[in-house]
């Protein structure tokens, strides 16, 4: 994939020869921490100052120092704080550096030789207030100690950075995003399809079609046409509809009890219940429609010729992705969340789909069908692309 599609949150490595370089931090992106920086010593100085001399209330010194110094210690991380990658041919070594400004605080470094492969996949991370994906790049060997190479949230993002990586080492890459390890070698990650069929890489058994099948099929001997019902019910969107339900009894419980309390009855201005309505009832009324027009409403279209893949889905809004055959790289099935098995991914109602990549775009269809028919459908589709 090319260079100039990183991501603007991910600086451009700098290949010089045997040399492979990314810095972070510094520049624009430093001034995000300086409000936090100052909130936190701001806060530190406070806590010192006699009330009497700044005309405010105490603040404890338990509170305002650990509160301050969290602050300041985040804000200054992000402000001071500077990281460097580098990989290096000719030395063998493969080494990351975090320092303030320019004084190292602390590096890590390893020999080229213990790796064996770049393991791309994807983990949930948690915090308290949130959670969410992320692909982590790594280097891997069978005796030694994994180095993170990147962590983005998108997976587009860290496949660029996995295929970059590996063209520059010559190492395999081990693609666990779709729920099961894809190997794919360093000399064949810029090939089509197409081009892995016709050296023999690639073969496409074509099984037997299942004895029921929710999709509905058309075959004029050069072009295909799969209509895909929408996915349905899954466990997953109960729990959609479920937290919208109760967002909106809280606020109402909210909106009553505040407005509707006092002594003399009066009730609120109509300016206020409809700004009300609009922003705690209407927008999740709004989200819970979309949630279940997209469960029950959005048909999913595929044609597949030697041309290229159109996938058109969605629902009210349709959108359109146009594939060349001869840019995609892969077609496969897509199991998630991570690690999960295709009867697990049904069970739960996690996503199974076909999903094509190219450098350029990625698409996916045939959520909400059994593994069984999107076996099926993957082989005739490939069939297609590669003839």
């Amino acid at each position: 994939m090319p260079l100039d599609q990183y991501s603007q949150n991910a600086p451009l490595p700098e290949n010089q020869g045997d040399v492979w370089q990314r810095k972070s931090g510094g520049g624009c992106a430093s001034f995000f921490g300086l409000p936090f920086l100052l909130v936190g010593i701001g806060v530190i100085v406070l806590t010192f100052i006699p009330p009497e001399v700044r005309n405010g209330d105490p603040i404890p010194l338990f509170f305002g120092i650990p509160f301050g110094m969290i602050f300041a210690a985040v804000g200054g991380a992000i402000f001071l704080g500077r990281s460097n990658l580098r990989i290096d041919r000719s030395t063998g070594l493969v080494e990351k550096q975090w320092s303030l400004l320019s004084k190292p605080v602390y590096s890590k470094r390893s020999e080229l030789k213990d790796f064996d492969r770049i393991s791309l996949r994807s983990e949930i991370r948690r915090s308290d207030k949130s959670t969410y994906t992320v692909y982590p790049v790594r280097l891997m060997g069978l005796d030694t100690e994994k180095f993170d190479i990147s962590e983005s949230r998108k997976e587009f993002d860290g496949r660029k950075d996995a295929e970059d990586l590996a063209r520059f080492l010559s190492l395999p890459i081990h693609d666990e995003t779709s729920g099961s390890i894809r190997i794919r070698a360093a000399d064949t990650l810029d090939q089509s399809i197409k081009q892995k069929f016709e050296s023999g890489e690639l073969t496409n058994e074509i099984p037997e079609p299942p004895a029921v099948m929710k999709s509905r099929i058309e075959y004029d001997g050069a072009i295909l046409h799969l209509e895909i019902p929408p996915p349905g019910f899954v466990p997953g969107l109960l729990v959609g509809i479920l937290v919208i339900a109760v967002i909106e009894a809280i606020f109402i419980g909210i909106f009553a009890t505040f407005f509707f309390s006092g002594q003399n009855g009066d009730g609120p201005p109509i300016f206020f219940v409809g700004l009300f309505a609009l922003l705690f009832l209407g927008i999740p009324t709004l989200a819970a429609v979309l949630l279940l027009g997209n469960a029950f409403m959005a048909k999913q279209t595929v044609v597949a010729s030697s041309a290229s893949l159109q996938v058109t889905r969605g629902w009210p809004l349709k959108k359109t992705v146009n594939i060349p055959s001869d840019e995609i790289e892969e077609l496969f099935i897509t199991a998630k969340p991570q690690g999960a098995s295709n009867r697990a991914a049904n069970a739960f109602g996690a996503k199974l789909e076909i999903t094509a990549v190219s450098d350029a775009k990625q698409t996916s269809f045939g959520a909400g069908l059994a593994s069984e028919e999107l076996e099926y459908l993957l082989a005739l589709a490939k069939g297609i692309l590669i003839s």
